[in-house]
This record gives C-alpha cells, structure tokens and sequence, in this order.
C-alpha cells in the first residue's frame, strides 16, 4: 500500500511529499480493513488524498471497497476547488483511466443522480438527497439519489461547519441509519476534543490523529500572528501589501468585500499600481466566480512569483489550496480563524504573517453573521478576541497554539452543544423518518434555514426560457426585502421591476417552465425561491458580483445575451414500443449497470441471506414488472387512440407510441385531445403485490412493491381500480420468463393505498433494499430509452 501511494504523490506533485504520511497510510488501512474513521489533521497535511487514496487502490486491486466515493464539503467553493484539482489529475493520467469524476451542486448540477465514481458535492446536497428533497432534480426523483449512498464511501470533510441545530443531527441520523451499508469517513483540522469523541462513538469508528513525531515531520512553515484592536481598512490592506507579494484579506460579509475591494481599487489607481487584485464571494455568477477562483489558484500557488491582492469572504476559509504571504482577516471564531490561517504559508518552507482586525466601533460590537452579545456565536467572537488579545505581536503559530485556542473558545460550549444534539437524536430520526415516508421536507429543520433567494438579472420576462442556461446568483431573502423597501417604488413600479415565478401545475412531466408574475409588493420576496430583477434596481458588475442599488446607465452585464422565447414542452419524444421489447431493454441496461453497484449488492445479499446473483436477480424482476401498469384496457385504449391519430393502427400491447415533443402538432393533440392515458405505476404494484408477498420475504416484498410503484414518482402510494387488457397475464409471465418466476396478476376492483409497505421503511434495511431497487429500476427504464 506505501507503494501505491508513494507512486502516486509522485505523479500528483513530483516537487511535493515523496512519501505518504504515517497518518495517511493508517487512514486508509482502516477504512480498507472495513471500519469508519474520524481522522483529525492539520489544514495544508493532505487529508484530501488521505479520502480519495483508499478508493483509487481497492480500484486498482480489484478490493471490495465501496461503488463510489461521495465527498462532501460545507462550502461550494471547497467542492469546486477540490473538483478541479481531481479532475486535473485524472487528465494527467495520476488516477485509473475507469474513475470518472463529477460536481454536483445548486450552480454545478452535472451529476443530481449520483452516478459518477467519484462526486463531489456540498453537505447540503448530500443531506437534501438523504431526507428525499435532492437539489438538481425533480421531487419525483427523489428516490433516485439517496439509492447512491448504499454501497458508497462517504467522505465528510470539515464537518465543524455544520449547525448544531440543523444539519450536524440530520448528518448522524444518516450515519446512523446506513450503518450497515455505507463507509464514512470524517474529516476536519479545527473540532474540538469533545465533538470528535461522540463521533467516535457513534459511528462506531476509529480516530486518527497525528502523533507528536508526525507534527514534526510536516513540512515546516512559519507563519505569525497579530491582534489590531483597529478595523481593517483599504489603507491597511495597501500599507501591509508587500510589493511582488501575494496578500489575502478575509471578511465577513459579501458588501464589506465589495466595499473594501472598491476601495483598495482607488487606492492603487491614486498610486499608479497596477498588479492585479480581485474580489471573491458568494454572490457572483458562476462562470465568474469560477474565474476568480482560477485567479487565486494561479497566483497564490506553490511557489507563485505573482503579485496580486485577493478579497474574500469565507468561501475561503476550507479546502481552497492558496498560500498568502500576508494575510489579514477580520474577527471570527477560533475555529474558522484557524482555517483561514491554513490559506498564510501554507506551503513547505513558506514564511507568512496574519493579523486579525476588532469588528468593535466605538462600543459598538458587529459580530455579524456569528451572532450578537449573549448569544452562543456571541460568546464564541467574544472569548476568540479576549484570547487572542493575550497575544504578543507577532507570535509563532504551532500546532500546539491553534490546539489550546480551540480548547480555550470552543471545548466546553462544543461539550454542551453534542451532549444536547445527542440527547435528542431520537427526535430528529422521527422527523427524517416522516419526511422519508410522507414526502414532507423541511430543510429549515434538518439541513439548514436557508434564507437565500436564486436572483436572475433581467428586464424582459417574456424572454426568459429557465429550459435554457441563465445566470444566477443567491442573496439573503431579508438583505433584498430591506433593498426593496428602502427603494419605496410605487405599487405599479415595483411590479415592472420585480417578477417570480409561476409553476405550471398541470404539466405533463418535470419541465421547470414557468410563467412569470409582476410582484406588487416587496414582501413576496421572503417566500420565494427565485425572482427577477430588473438592472433599474441591482446592479451586477463581472468583477464585484449582485449589488444592491441601481445599475449604471446602459449597464446590460448578468443579463442573457440571447434568450429564445419561452414555451411549454415536453422533454422526452418517444417511439413506438411494445411491451416485451421495452421490458427487454431495461432488463439489458440493468445488467449493464450490475459492476457499478457490486458493493451494494454485496451488502444487502448478506443482510437477506442469500447469493449476490439471487438479490441481483430479484432486482432484475423488478425491473421487469416496473410497466406492469401499462397493460391495463384503459392505457391500452389510450395507446391504440393515439397511433391511430398519427395513422399508425396498432393491435399489439404497447410500452410506448409515437410521441415527437419537438412537433407542436403533437404536443397540443395530446393534451388537447385527452390522448394522456391514465396512471399505471402504482396500479401495476399494486396488482403485483399479492403474488409478490407470497413469493419473497415482507423486508424484500415491501422493497419491490414500492420500487414499481413509485418508478414515477417518488412519493405515490394510490392505485385507482382498473382491469387488464386481453392477454395481459400472457406478456407479463413471458418477459420474466428467462428469471424463472411466473408472476400473477389481479385487477384492482377499487382504489387502494400501499400504506402497509410504506410503513415498513421504518426499518432501515427495507429502507436501503428498497433505495437499491428503486434507483437500479428507474435508471435502467431511463438509459432503455437510449437504445431506441
């Protein structure tokens, strides 16, 4: 193993660490031998490809480890950084040429089916999929991506940035629940004694730490730190810049970012310098975002000979791998203060200063956004800057220093926070179950209260087609209310500027088209998740991002440089198929996909005792039956109406018709002439349910039963009453007949509810069978299609 690690630091970085750390090679040991890690390092000392190696060796040694590796970061920025980088490798030819590698995130979202080997994601991402809201995709397929985590290695870096209240008891009630089929590892350089113990213990993991002799053998660095009971100004920044230098400065919110690069920007024109210097937030289109990003990358690398000034705002603080000479941060909690001192000489033999800034004016103390004066983060700020006070100009930061500081702020608020998280984790696993079961997310409860508002900048709603790619940019629902207020416009005015969307309800599938509606006053902003703007009242400029006040004259940037008009359509066009001829299609691609889950299916064969080739078997009759529905006399006649309409007569029990949703002729014909045949899903499980209870175990049954019933959409449970067409019987038993099972049908005389076997996804094994089944089914039904 020391080996292939060795060969590969070589070929990430032949000028980096030539041999693996001790801390590294135990990591992936243990979690190869099978157990979950809680593995605490110091930022810049490789934890990233501590995660990663174990999944690239047991790749490459044939080990059964896990399908894929799901790594989760707190930030976008982190899970972008950390993205890039991988992919950057992989293109080297560092990494196996059979792991792939993606992104998924809100403003990212290539992979919202977890599908890729590895996938990296935001935390929020990951535990939306979990509780069954997953971003990137429709609530329907909602039972799609949780599938992904059975048979997966979890990695959770920097975990200490998780609410208390939210996401961190959502995050062990996962770990919990899938304790039997999905490795975790947790990462982070900054939690406190007392946070790392419980996690310990509760996924019934081993700790990883540096020993005293490892800290020594960490490249040695040298960076120093200040306290300045002064506030950060534009004047400091350029007085403390060192020419040919490379300086970060880290605030806390995105309009003192905006401000100060402002600032600093008429400082060195007043000067005549002219080195570059940019500005990074949250609250910026993605592709400029991503430049800025690639700025930073490119001038604070090892060894950079650029000079350059980067204003951030915590989109900094973890995983970004930048090095600054000088670094200067406004206050903030011990915790994210030691990850923004992992961006100051972060690199071997690097030597670095950082000062940290009051936020106190006068008597005024601003700890936005950790809190206020008697609050927890309040206490938090106000212990961090009594400690950091105590600090001699210039002290030497050690691993030994960021310990105690973290001990002395967090460690006893930290003891309290788990021990009462702890305590009430068994109301927390109701509420997830609850939303498992009913469909019923809340992600202000179990993630995080998102007060965040999806901003498109644009003057001419009639335009705007969200089918195509747009521009956007998240801000605060209350920083926008406040903008709009204070603006005053009148009630006719406003509704000129401020548009929000309108969902068709009728659609006939996920289209995300909408209508857009004139807001008439500024209060409708607090409930909505996405609105437009017109650039009379925010301004967006390429190099400071979305601010609140009216664009210059002329100002066009943010807005779509050609949007085609807007218009309903149906994504998918279909063609004729019959029935046994679609049912072998899915069967094909769900053996296709068998490598890709073999770890799953491992772990789940041996909780219902039986073979791998048995359970994947039963899979695959799922699969099979998935369209059983669809043989009833009603959809039947539906079909039959419909290529009679396009002259295609039909006597043949059909799958699909001919259906081109690019024709405008067809797409108004089928809803306008009520060719929409009527439900088929839960009708055929629940035909299927009798003849499956008696053929498998409940645990199994109730996993198949569910999986057929909601290959639509995620959440159905009612079958309404129908009959089989002529010959029904007859199809079904041939399209499983090579799988050795002879179903049974029986037509449903009145509308039932499959409430029995939603019940049983209480119990966390039905609940993972029937994840595994439900996404292997819904995949394949979809990748058939691409053998038409």
């Amino acid at each position: 193993m020391q080996n292939a690690f060795r060969n590969l630091l070589a070929q990430l970085d032949p000028s980096g660490p030539s041999e693996p750390y001790p801390y590294q090679l135990r990591t992936a040991d243990l979690l190869i031998k099978g157990h979950n890690v809680v593995m605490t390092a110091p930022t810049g000392a490789g934890k990233t490809w501590a995660a990663l190696f174990p999944f690239i060796y047991a790749k490459q040694h044939q080990l059964d480890f896990a399908d894929r590796v799901i790594y989760a970061l707190p930030l976008r920025t982190l899970a972008a950084s950390l993205y890039r980088s991988t992919q950057a490798a992989l293109d080297r030819g560092a990494l196996p040429d059979d792991i792939s590698v993606s992104i998924q995130m809100g403003n990212q979202p290539e992979d919202p089916l977890f599908q890729r080997d590895i996938i990296f994601t935001t935390i929020d991402q990951l535990l939306s999929a979990y509780i069954g809201l997953p971003f990137g995709t429709s609530k329907s397929q909602a039972n799609v991506p949780p599938g992904a985590l059975i048979g997966a290695y979890v990695v959770i870096d920097e975990f200490h940035l998780l609410s208390y209240s939210e996401a961190f008891p959502t995050l062990l009630d996962m770990m919990d629940r899938l304790a039997p089929y999905t490795k975790f590892l947790l990462m982070t350089a900054t939690a406190s004694p007392s946070v790392l113990h419980a996690l310990e213990q509760h996924v019934r993991g081993q700790r990883v730490a540096l020993t005293q002799a490892e800290f020594q053998q960490l490249p040695q660095r040298e960076r120093t730190l200040t306290w300045s009971d002064d506030r950060l100004t534009a004047e400091e920044i350029v007085r403390r810049h060192v020419p040919g230098g490379r300086t970060l400065v880290v605030v806390n919110r995105v309009k003192r970012a905006q401000e100060l690069y402002e600032a600093v920007n008429q400082l060195l024109l007043q000067t005549g310098r002219t080195f570059e210097h940019r500005v990074l937030h949250a609250q910026m289109f993605v592709r400029h975002r991503q430049q800025a990003e690639e700025w930073a990358l490119r001038t604070f690398q090892k060894r950079s000979t650029a000079e350059g000034i980067l204003i951030a705002t915590q989109v900094v603080e973890a995983g970004l791998d930048i090095s600054a000479d000088v670094l200067l941060t406004e206050h903030c909690p011990a915790n994210a203060l030691i990850q923004r001192l992992g961006r100051c000489a972060r690199f071997p033999g690097e030597k670095g200063k950082a000062c940290v800034y009051s936020l106190c004016e006068g008597d005024q103390r601003q700890f936005a956004p950790y809190g206020q004066s008697g609050s927890e983060g309040g206490l938090i700020m106000e212990r961090t800057e009594s400690w950091l006070q105590l600090l001699s100009p210039d002290t030497l930061v050690t691993p030994e220093l960021e310990q105690a500081l973290l001990e002395a702020v967090h460690e006893e608020l930290d003891q309290s926070r788990i021990a009462r998280v702890m305590r009430d984790l068994f109301l927390r696993k109701d509420l997830v179950t609850r939303s498992l079961l009913m469909g019923e997310a809340n992600t202000d409860q179990l993630i995080r209260q998102i007060d965040s508002v999806s901003v498109i900048v644009h003057d001419q709603p009639a335009e705007l087609d969200l089918l195509q790619p747009v521009d956007l940019v998240s801000i605060s629902r209350k920083s926008l209310h406040s903008h709009l207020r204070k603006l005053n416009l009148p009630k006719e005015e406003l509704a000129r500027h401020v548009h929000v969307p309108q969902f068709r309800s009728d659609s006939y599938d996920d289209s995300p088209y909408v209508q857009w509606i004139p807001a008439g006053q500024a209060n409708i902003v607090l409930g909505c998740t996405l609105v437009m703007l017109s650039p009379d009242i925010v301004s967006y400029r390429e190099e400071v991002g979305l601010v609140l006040e009216a664009g210059r004259p002329g100002e066009k940037s943010g807005l779509l440089d050609t949007a085609p008009a807007a218009g309903a359509h149906d994504p998918y066009s279909y063609t004729r198929e019959t029935y046994l001829e679609h049912v072998e299609k899915v069967r094909i691609s769900f053996k296709s996909k068998q490598e890709a889950c073999r770890m799953a299916t491992k772990l789940l064969a041996k909780q219902f005792q039986m073979s791998t080739e048995q359970l994947a078997r039963i899979g695959e009759l799922a699969a099979a039956l998935h369209d059983a529905g669809k043989l009833s006399s009603a959809c039947q006649r539906q079909f039959r109406r419909w290529q009679a309409y396009k002259g295609r007569p039909e006597n043949e029990l059909l799958a699909h018709t001919d259906y081109d949703a690019t024709l405008a002729a067809d797409r108004h014909e089928y809803h306008a002439g009520g060719y929409k045949p009527p439900p088929h899903a839960v009708e055929g499980a629940a035909a299927l349910a009798g003849w499956i209870g008696r053929t498998f175990q409940p645990q199994l049954a109730a996993g198949i039963v569910l999986a057929i019933a909601r290959h639509h959409y995620a959440f159905s449970q009612k079958a309404e009453a129908f009959v089989f067409a002529k010959g029904a019987l007859e199809t079904v038993q041939l399209s499983t007949a090579a799988l050795a099972y002879r179903p049974t049908l029986q037509s449903v005389k009145v509308s039932v509810k499959l409430d029995r076997h939603v019940r049983m996804l209480q119990d966390n094994h039905v609940l993972a069978w029937y994840w595994y089944v439900a996404r292997r089914v819904r995949l394949a039904d979809r990748e058939s299609f691409e053998q038409i």
